[in-house]
């Protein structure tokens, strides 16, 4: 079971991943254990932030900008 990154409770239904800004070398990530996890694709790792309905929903009505900056960047668009 994985927990928020922003409120740090369980998840019991949808968890929504959000990316994180660059590749995954393996550095120390001061989060709490259960809150990301770390895909592996060929030879690069990337490390995704499990967030709630919740949480997401608010980040959104908040960082609306930096959402759509996100969006953009995962369907290539710079």
């Amino acid at each position: 079971m994985e927990n928020c990154f922003i409120c740090n409770k369980n998840i019991i239904n949808d968890v929504i991943y959000i990316p994180r800004d660059d590749e995954y070398f393996g550095e120390d990530i001061s989060i709490f254990k259960n809150t990301f996890i770390i895909k592996s694709i060929d030879r690069y790792k990337f490390v995704y932030y499990a967030a709630c309905n919740i949480c997401l929903n608010n980040y959104i009505n908040i960082y609306n900008h930096k959402f759509q900056y996100i969006k953009n960047r995962e369907i290539g668009k710079k």
